[in-house]
């Protein structure tokens, strides 16, 4: 299994330490890099809450890497130089590759989640009875018959999974 959350945590790491001595250049590529790794990590990735967790950490991402876009822009506009002293590009904000660069992330992002829900029933996973039980008078029964879940007969609050997936 390929892992793609590590690299973009280095990245990540890496593009703080820039961004903390103000080289927004390389800060900008390394916070780049790190939020295509957490693109990938997220379309793999087969746990939902660790799914979850990845997605906020790659919005953090973009909403840095889009601040900082917008800072270059607004630097290559005044065609100064940014705060390490590195020359800027002669960017214009608003530019259409900037725009596509930003659909593209996004539309990476979006394809990542996936909203479709998987056409599995019961009888399709073969053994664990037990477990199947368990699920059902868990998640299953108070959903489709709220009324016998009245006073003290409450659901339970938890089920605890354990063992390899």
């Amino acid at each position: 299994m390929v892992d793609f959350v590590g690299p973009a945590l280095q990245h990540a790491k890496e593009a703080v330490e820039f961004d903390e001595r103000k080289e927004y250049d390389k800060a900008y590529k390394s916070y780049f890099l790190a939020s295509q790794h957490f693109i990938n990590a997220i379309k793999y990735d087969k746990m939902e809450a660790r799914k979850k967790q990845l997605t906020e950490k790659a919005n953090e991402i973009m909403t840095r890497l889009e601040q900082i876009k917008k800072y270059l822009d607004e630097q290559a506009q005044e065609g100064g130089s940014d705060p390490s002293g590195t020359v800027m590009k002669n960017r214009k904000a608003g530019d259409p590759s900037d725009q596509d660069e930003k659909s593209k992330m996004k539309a990476q992002l979006n394809d990542s989640i996936v909203p479709e829900e998987p056409n599995v029933k019961w009888d399709d996973i073969a053994g664990l009875e037990g477990a199947k039980e368990a699920l059902q008078e868990a998640v299953i029964l108070p959903l489709r018959f709220p009324q016998l879940f009245t006073g003290k007969r409450e659901p339970c609050k938890g089920i605890l999974l354990y063992g390899p997936p």
